[in-house]
């Protein structure tokens, strides 16, 4: 699943982990532009625990860590478009 947030481009990918405990998150940020020389936030992970929440409910988590994320690099001052 991918969002778009301020130029740059959120990829959500959800697995389960080895033993079926974790849903491992990554988010890759990557700009709308293609040109990583301007900056590019990093990109956030998390492993959470299977029980405790759904697949879904683990893409909605990591994709708004990714936005807010971008919202800090922009901040800061490091994106420059």
């Amino acid at each position: 699943m991918a969002i778009e947030h301020r130029g740059f481009r959120v990829d959500v990918n959800v697995v389960p982990d080895e033993l079926g405990v974790q849903w491992m998150c990554k988010a890759v940020i990557e700009r709308i532009d293609g040109d990583n020389t301007k900056g590019v936030p990093p990109s956030p992970e998390l492993a959470i625990p299977r029980v405790k929440i759904d697949p879904l409910m683990a893409m909605s988590s990591l994709e708004h860590r990714a936005v807010a994320l971008i919202d800090d690099f922009y901040e800061q001052g490091h994106a420059t478009q």
